[in-house]
């Protein structure tokens, strides 16, 4: 709301309530509205009523009524014109008169009046009487009783007085203005006279500066109960003025100090005020606002105020004192002294203005004494000299409550011991407030904190700054001097060298001078003091604030170069960070050495034990630069503390941590000796070297995670030594060696004595004789980290000087123990091992300095213990290995001499045969001993260094030194302590092989000639011509070649090793080094090779393994996993395995270099016989390794163009056919000592055996014989142009031998598919060449055959699909049946391929054929199944669809070759045709109906069809051929009539069958005919004897039917369609006519007399004799039709006989027959001479016709015509009729 309005409404409501008593008040304001309405355009309402004199009359009219709603309204009014400067100035002193008149009015009325006088004042200017009316009025309110109106009072003078004094600042800004706007003349001038009136006269105040002057003397003057002089007040309460004068003083203390008369003031009212107040006894409140101004006069003033303020100060000090003073004065001292103390700039302003100045009281140095003293009077109440805990007892405690208290256990909280609000600030408080007891304890600690705290916190930039300034000028010196390379490092601030700064040339070199004096002055009260409440019961919070300010001043000691202070609380400071045990200081001289007790006994560290800690490693690292001979001080303490915080660690936790700390340590508590439990226990002293401290929080408690941390600080403080000056480095690096020296007992040289303090001797009982030396762990961490400038030369002497000899002492010294003897040749290999790598950056001249120094450190640390301390010689050559790891390639000399190191570990190396006693002339370094007898592990940690030296560091060496590497590593082979290493051994022989070879084809090419290569002697002397020494150290090809043949001579001492992985690993090595690099060998190294190192390992192996299994030495235990689950014999055989394919290979893939030289075909048939003996005398592994080392051999390497410029091709071919020729000698004489008989081809070797002691096996396996098999693979095709056929002979005969070898102890399944033995030889039939063999094809047919027939005559392949018998099942052997299918298809193919060879036909092999063929045909269901698991065709099918295959074109075939086939040979095929067809068509045949389905009867019966025709067309119609006999061809019609038949009778009825016809009447139907006998079928014999007719009761009874039986039963046979295709035949023989299908000879269905005559005999001889059995199997037929049909009347006949004689009529409607085959040839036809002879010439010219059949059996033709069947009757009148036509009896 705006200022109109609200006087608007202000003012009407003043004039509505005034309008009856106070008409005058209506009309003025009346008129102030009316001119609040129309006050002017564009003019302010405030300037327009400030200048009016009627804006305040009705409010003044108002306020002299007294009514207190009028007067409310007024003052409302009153202030908002006053807010709004809206009052007329003039009206000022009107209005105070008001305000003083209604003043007694009530508190509203009051409180309005306070409410109006402070924007009164504030917004005028109001001044002098004025403004001492306004302040009387508000100190006349500030007595009211009423307790808000006298707060409100109070507060609103305490706003006026600060308004006040800072009006004078105002004032003096405008003055300062002016004088600056003035000429500079005039302000020199006004600079002059002020000067001078300052030291005469007072200078004049300004209006504001006045009132302020008077008021703050009258508030003085008042205080001290005088009179005032400007307020015209009688007296104010006391506490609220000193509060006001405080006010004053705090807020403006800087007018004080500008204007001399408030300067004055303070001399001449405020201190006496004080001084008078002390000494009078006061209560608290005024007794604590004294203290406050006291506070401010010391803190403000005492520079002007400096005796005042002395007074003062040792007023304060005094009341310190426990006699004569109360607590709450003592407390308030106190605090006074906090804010002193806390204020680091007052203190040496104090000590500056006092303790300096040496004339005045040492107020600095009494109050120090002061507050130590009084932090001294009750120990008991903060728990002084009491406090000692075990951390894992610590509970964190916020307070230490009443009930400790009482019960002695005292101690400092900020809890407790602290109150909320301090005693000097309690304003409000009437009374002292309730003080704890330890309060004032505790303020003289954080007093004691803030002295040492101050100091700091100004030294502390300084030294910054001037380290800053420090390092960039090192820095830019740096940059000028880069050419210089030993310069030292820049100095950084993480270890200052603070004796290097230069304070004195700061611009705070007098302050720096200063607080160097205080530190001086204080460092004794303060150790004292820190010490005592370092000892005190303090909470967490107190005791870090305690530690901080301890941190803070002894880092302002040793910066400011206090030395003696400095060390003075570091000694302190190390106490506190272990614990104390007074039990063990005695017993700590005594020595007593009880482990366990001292275990026992060993103290807990404590967390204020770690904080100590943690302040001891900040000042070390802040220090670190000025410490020097300090540093052992510090170092011995935290050795001690790192194995208290690791006991710690181990006992506080067993998890995670701690199992760490083992698992990496190495501990293994099941298998620890004593000497490895004792090392176990000292882990834990370097338990920091182990812990990830990366995972501090994760998995471990609060405490653990405390330890870590404290560990990891440990290690932060020697990683930061990096970043020392050398000089403080060699300090550092000195005072290390000195805690050794002194931990281990060696004699300290430095005779400065031992620096430890009493209090760490009394704790060395915790480093035992036994521990991990904590000095030589960090010796080796800082040098490893310095490495760099450890060879700097500082002072005469190095840092590598001082460790590295102080670690080689202790290791050489007797004194300490095995374990820290141990750790420093571990300290020692680090640092060599990092100073070789960084001397590869240095110039080559430092190098070779660098590297002489340490291969005499390490030399010297290897060989002077010898074997008395192994670990030192272990560790040693670990460390030569890390070195050539790291700085092998670097190395230039000395290789000697690592050399000897490496052999030093085996002793005087072995080797492992006894011939070796041969070799000592061979000039080699290593003799014949025994290895050592005791193994001490050396040998696995000096083979890394050889071998890293074979793999990386080659090129380096000459021919010496690879000489002594070839000799090194062939002892390493020898050695039985590891077997690994033995192995790599014979590995890293390769790795130097390559480096030969690849030397020799980067040098020039060397020749040498082959002319003087011969085979060598018997006697020849294997070391003295490879072994050589090589004086020159060139690797020349001399050396080179000479190395290399050393080599594979090495290498080939260890292929007859009794250790089978050495051995093969050599072999393999051995022959793999040849076949690689043998290319570019000469005749006369390929012949050294040969007879000197390859063939002498044939004899050398078999000799070993010949050995007796007991002799044979076990290799030594060496933790790593080979397995052992083969004989020694097992083992051998393995390496012979080895041998014979890996000489195999060389020969093959050589041959054509070998056969070069002279003696190349005994170096071949010397391999050859050990391959064949092998092969007969060793077990199966070797023979067929022994074979398929002959197969290898076997393959003919390719020429290359030029490769053979000085040999031939014809005589190459000629040395190779010798070779060749040998190898067929070699398998043949094999293959017959296997199947035992004399060879056929070679000669009978004599002493075939490689020794007496062996016998010939004789249970050849399947895999030997048919590797043996197979090498006919690889030598056939190379002999095969020579193959003649008595070699095809010996290969057959042994071969099938060999494929019936019965003595093999496993066979392998051979029904479905053809074993590999079968397989073999199958493919080895299949690739002769039998064109080029005369003679060739039948034997390899008779061959095939003898195969095929194996299947049908083996037990066991009748026995495929039989049921096992019950138990275990029984072996395997062989049923040649997947033999016997693949043979019956080369037979087929060979057949066809050589159809034409008269040899096969005249042999007898074709036979032999057909009767292997026909005897599977006969057998049928009786042949052994042809698959057992894959399903396959039947093997009689198989065998008749090759019969079929086989006289296809075969009977031809031989009838072309005429006479040139003997009778008998002919008459056997035909016999064998014969036996096939009677075999395969007699109606007897075994056809198990009942156990097959009709499906598979069905489709056998369609297959024999499919038969019936070829033989058909293939041998029924060529048996008439005049070459076979007419008994043969009886036979086959006999045979074929007899298939014909389609039932027989029984004589007692089937029950099971049943009939094929229809009705079951018809089952006693008989079928009879008019003659015959009763015989049953299967006893019916009938033969074609001769062509006369008397053959017709032979054709009756080879019918098989018993005419006119009525009590036999028909019983059809199985082959129905079968039986009906023969009696089709037997018409097709018959008839003149061919069949539909093509004939034999080609023609289609012509006359037969369009053929030639000889197809025509052929066929006429054939009918002859069919005809007459036709004709007689054709009348009984019918003759038994009309007998049978008179007694079945019109029931109709069964469907088989219906079918049957139906097909008989219908034939012989359709015949025609030959001419005369009816007849006899030998009566002729002429004309009758008689009526019988007319009669028997009729009948002649009848059956002389084609019809004559017909004729023939007219009689029973007509006898038939009475039968009820009409198609029947059909068909005998058509055969009637065309008997008539025949006639020309037609219509």
């Amino acid at each position: 709301m705006s200022i109109a309005a609200y006087l608007q409404t202000e003012l009407v409501a003043l004039s509505n309530e005034a309008r009856r008593k106070h008409p005058e008040i209506k009309e003025a304001a009346e008129r102030v509205i009316a001119l609040l309405r129309h006050p002017g355009q564009g003019s302010n309402l405030a300037n327009v009523l400030s200048q009016n004199q009627d804006v305040l009359k009705p409010f003044l009219l108002a306020c002299d009524t007294k009514n207190a709603k009028l007067v409310t309204i007024s003052m409302g009014c009153l202030r908002e014109l006053i807010s709004h400067r809206a009052m007329p100035e003039g009206a000022i002193e009107v209005v105070l008169k008001t305000l003083n008149d209604i003043m007694s009015q009530g508190v509203e009325i009051q409180l309005k009046i306070l409410q109006t006088i402070l924007p009164l004042l504030t917004n005028y200017d109001v001044h002098g009487e004025s403004l001492a009316e306004a302040l009387l009025l508000c100190f006349r309110l500030q007595d009211s009783r009423v307790v808000f109106v006298n707060n409100t009072a109070a507060a609103t003078l305490r706003q006026l007085v600060i308004y006040i004094f800072e009006k004078v600042g105002e004032e003096d800004i405008k003055i300062a203005k002016q004088n600056a706007e003035s000429t500079p003349a005039v302000q020199a001038k006004e600079v002059n006279e002020n000067s001078t009136s300052e030291q005469d006269n007072e200078e004049q105040l300004g209006p504001c500066a006045l009132d302020a002057y008077l008021l703050f003397q009258d508030l003085c003057l008042l205080t001290n109960s005088e009179h005032a002089r400007f307020l015209r007040l009688g007296s104010i309460s006391r506490t609220f003025g000193l509060e006001l004068v405080e006010s004053v003083l705090t807020n403006h203390f800087h007018l004080f100090k500008q204007h001399k008369e408030f300067a004055s003031l303070l001399r001449e009212r405020v201190c006496p005020l004080i001084i008078k107040n002390f000494s009078d006894k006061h209560d608290f409140p005024q007794t604590m606002r004294l203290m406050r101004v006291v506070y401010i006069l010391i803190k403000q003033f005492h520079e002007i105020l400096a005796i005042e303020c002395e007074i003062f100060l040792s007023m304060l000090i005094k009341l310190l004192e426990p006699e004569g003073n109360i607590l709450w004065q003592r407390v308030l001292a106190m605090e006074i002294f906090r804010g002193i103390c806390g204020d680091n700039a007052l203190m040496r302003r104090i000590y500056k203005s006092y303790d300096q100045q040496g004339t005045s009281t040492d107020i600095f140095g009494d109050l120090i004494i002061a507050i130590g003293r009084l932090s001294t009077e009750k120990p008991l109440l903060i728990g002084a000299g009491s406090f000692i805990q075990d951390s894992s007892e610590i509970i964190k405690q916020s307070h230490v409550n009443e009930r400790e208290a009482s019960e002695g256990v005292g101690g400092l909280s900020v809890i407790s011991s602290t109150m909320r609000i301090q005693c000097v600030d309690q304003l409000d408080k009437a009374d002292p407030p309730q003080i704890p007891e330890t309060y004032l304890y505790y303020l003289s600690l954080i007093c004691i904190n803030s002295i040492a705290d101050g100091l700091a916190s100004y030294i502390f930039p300084i030294v910054s700054q001037a380290l800053h300034d420090q390092q960039r000028h090192a820095a830019e010196q740096k940059e000028s001097e880069a050419s210089d390379s030993t310069s030292s490092r820049a100095v950084i601030s993480v270890f200052p060298n603070t004796n290097t700064l230069e304070l004195s040339k700061t611009k705070e070199a007098d302050e720096i001078v200063l607080v160097t004096t205080m530190a001086e002055s204080a460092w004794p009260g303060l150790l004292a003091a820190f010490s005592y409440f370092l000892g005190s019961n303090l909470d967490e919070e107190l005791f870090h604030n305690v530690m901080r300010a301890y941190q803070n001043f002894t880092s302002v000691c040793g910066v400011l170069q206090l030395t003696t202070p400095r060390d003075a609380f570091l000694t302190s400071l190390c106490k506190n960070c272990l614990p104390t045990l007074p039990a063990l200081d005695q017993r700590s001289s005594s020595n007593t050495g009880n482990t366990t007790v001292q275990e026992i006994s060993t103290p807990n560290i404590t967390e204020k034990n770690m904080y100590c800690l943690r302040i001891l490693l900040n000042v070390a690292q802040y220090l670190g630069g000025t410490l020097f001979d300090s540093w052992y001080l510090i170092l011995e303490t935290m050795q001690q503390a790192e194995h208290l915080l690791t006991t710690k660690l181990h006992r506080g936790s067993a998890s995670q941590t701690g199992q760490l700390a083992k698992k990496q340590a190495g501990i293994q508590p099941k298998t620890m000796s004593p000497t490895q439990n004792t090392m176990t226990r000292s882990n834990t002293s370097q338990l920091s070297n182990v812990i990830d401290y990366s995972g501090l929080a994760s998995g471990s408690s609060h405490q653990e995670a405390d330890v870590l941390a404290l560990l990891a600080s440990f290690k932060q403080l020697f990683d930061l030594s990096t970043h020392l000056d050398l000089s403080s480095f060699q300090s550092f690096t000195r005072a290390l060696c000195k805690l050794g020296a002194v931990g281990s007992g060696l004699p300290i040289a430095d005779g400065k004595g031992s620096t430890a303090a009493p209090f760490l001797k009394g704790l060395r009982h915790v480093n035992k004789s036994d521990d991990k030396s904590f000095a030589i762990e960090k010796l080796r961490y800082v040098c490893l980290q310095n490495v760099d400038r450890t060879t700097i030369l500082e002072n005469g002497i190095t840092v590598w000087d001082i460790s590295v000899g102080y670690l080689i002492e202790t290791a050489n010294h007797p004194t300490p123990s095995v374990r820290i003897r141990m750790q420093a040749c571990d300290a020692i290999s680090d640092i060599i091992i990092a100073a070789m790598a960084h001397a590869e950056q240095n110039s080559l001249a430092r190098q070779e300095e660098t590297q002489m120094r340490v291969m005499n450190n390490l030399r010297e640390l290897i060989q002077s213990h010898g074997h008395v301390l192994v670990e030192i010689q272990r560790m040693g050559l670990e460390t030569l290995n890390k070195l050539l790891q790291t700085s092998g390639q670097s190395l230039s000399f000395g290789w000697g001499l690592i050399f000897e190191m490496i052999q030093s570990s085996i002793g005087t190396p072995g080797r492992p045969n006894s011939e070796l006693s041969t070799d000592a002339g061979s000039g080699g370094d290593l003799t014949v001993a025994s290895p050592p007898t005791k193994s001490t592990g050396l040998v696995r940690i000096a083979f890394p260094c050889l071998q890293l030296i074979c793999t990386d560091f080659l090129s380096l060496l000459n021919a010496t030194n690879l000489q002594l590497c070839i000799d090194t590593l062939a002892a390493f082979g020898y050695q039985t302590e590891d077997l690994n290493i033995s192995l790599t051994s014979v590995g890293l022989l390769w790795n130097i092989s390559d480096f030969i070879q690849q030397s020799l084809r980067d040098l020039t090419p060397y020749n040498v000639s082959d002319a003087s290569v011969n085979r060598p002697s018997s006697g020849r002397k294997v070391v003295e011509d490879i072994v050589q020494l090589f004086p020159d150290p060139e690797l020349s090809h001399s050396n080179l070649n000479g190395l290399w043949m050393l080599l594979l001579y090495k290498i080939s001492t260890l292929c007859s090793d009794m250790r089978p992985e050495v051995r093969n690993g050599a072999i393999q090595t051995l022959l793999r080094t040849i076949q690689i690099n043998a290319m570019g060998l000469d005749m006369r190294a390929w012949q050294q090779c040969i007879w000197k190192i390859l063939l002498p390992l044939l004899d050398d192996v078999d000799e070993a393994s010949s050995r007796k299994v007991e002799e044979t030495p076990e290799p030594a235990n060496t933790g790593s996993f080979v397995m052992r689950h083969d004989s020694p014999s097992k083992q051998w055989d393995e390496t012979h395995v080895l041998l014979f394919n890996g000489l195999a290979d060389v020969f093959q893939n050589f041959l054509l270099k070998l056969i070069r030289l002279d003696d190349y075909l005994d170096a071949w048939v010397f391999l050859m016989e050990h391959f064949e003996s092998a092969s007969l005398f060793s077990s199966p592994e070797v023979a067929i390794a022994a074979l398929k080392g002959i197969q290898t051999m076997m393959k003919v390497p390719a020429v290359k163009e030029d490769s053979h410029k000085d040999q031939s091709s014809a005589e190459r071919e000629e040395r190779l056919a010798r070779l060749w020729d040998t190898a067929w000698s070699v398998w043949e004489r094999i293959g017959s000592a296997i199947i035992g008989r004399d060879p056929i081809i070679g000669v009978k070797r004599e002493n075939l055996a490689p020794r007496s002691d062996r016998e010939m096996t004789t249970r050849f396996t399947q895999e030997t014989l048919t590797e043996y098999v197979n090498i006919m693979h690889h030598l056939y095709p190379i002999l095969s142009a020579k193959f003649e056929i008595r070699d095809l002979h010996a290969f057959l005969s042994v071969i099938h031998q060999v494929l019936i070898f019965e003595s093999s102890p496993v066979y392998r399944p051979d029904v479905d598919y053809l074993s590999p033995l079968q397989l073999a030889i199958h493919d080895a039939l299949i690739m002769l060449n039998l064109s080029t063999i005369p003679g060739g094809p039948a034997a390899v047919l008779g061959q095939l055959t003898n195969q095929f027939l194996l299947a049908l005559h083996s037990e066991a392949a009748a026995q495929v699909n039989s049921t096992p018998a019950p138990g275990p099942p029984p072996p395997v052997r062989p049923t040649y049946i997947a033999l016997c299918k693949v043979t019956v298809t080369r037979i087929v193919i060979l057949l066809d391929k050589f159809q034409k060879e008269k040899d096969i036909y005249s042999t007898g092999i074709y036979a032999k054929i057909l009767k292997a063929f026909g005897t599977a045909m006969r057998l049928r269901y009786k042949c052994p199944p042809s698959f057992k698991h894959v399903e396959d065709i039947p093997l009689w099918k198989i065998a008749t669809t090759a019969f079929l295959e086989c006289i296809k074109n075969g009977i031809l075939i031989v009838e072309g070759f005429e006479e040139d086939i003997s009778d008998q040979r002919f008459l056997e095929i035909w016999q064998e045709l014969v036996v096939v067809c009677r075999g395969t068509m007699a109606p007897s045949l075994p056809i198990p109906l009942t156990e097959m389905s009709l499906k598979n009867q069905a489709s056998d019966e369609s297959f024999d069809l499919v038969f019936l025709h070829s033989l058909k067309t293939k041998v029924f119609f060529r048996m008439g051929y005049h070459r076979v006999p007419l008994d043969i061809l009886g036979d086959l019609v006999q045979i074929l009539d007899h298939a014909a038949n389609l039932y027989v009778m029984s004589s007692t009825p089937l029950a099971t069958s049943q009939p094929a016809f229809g009705s079951a009447s018809n089952n006693n139907i008989n079928a009879s005919g008019a003659k015959g006998s009763n015989k049953p079928a299967s006893e019916v014999k009938g033969m074609v004897s001769s062509e006369s007719s008397d053959l017709s009761f032979d054709i009756i009874q080879g019918l098989g039917i018993t005419l006119h039986s009525t009590t036999n039963t028909m019983v059809p046979v199985g082959r129905e369609r079968f039986a009906f295709g023969c009696l089709e035949i037997m018409f097709d023989l018959c008839s003149s006519q061919s069949p539909s299908s093509s004939t034999s000879n080609g023609t289609s269905g012509k006359d037969i007399n369009n053929n030639s005559a000889s197809e025509a005999d052929i066929r006429f001889r054939t009918a002859k004799v069919a005809t007459l059995v036709l004709m007689q199997r054709c009348q009984a037929l019918l003759e038994a039709y009309s007998a049978d049909q008179t007694l079945l009347g019109k029931c109709p006949f069964p469907r088989l006989r219906h079918q049957e004689i139906s097909l008989i009529l219908q034939r012989m409607n359709d015949l025609r027959l030959l001419p005369g085959v009816m007849i006899d040839k030998s009566s002729s036809a002429h004309p009758p001479a008689s009526d019988k002879e007319e009669e028997a010439f009729v009948k002649h010219s009848v059956l002389a016709g084609p019809t004559g059949h017909l004729f023939y059996l007219y009689e029973p033709l007509t006898e038939a015509m009475f039968c009820h069947d009409p198609e029947v009757l059909l068909l005998l009148k058509a055969c009637l009729r065309t008997a008539g036509r025949s006639f020309g009896l037609n219509k």
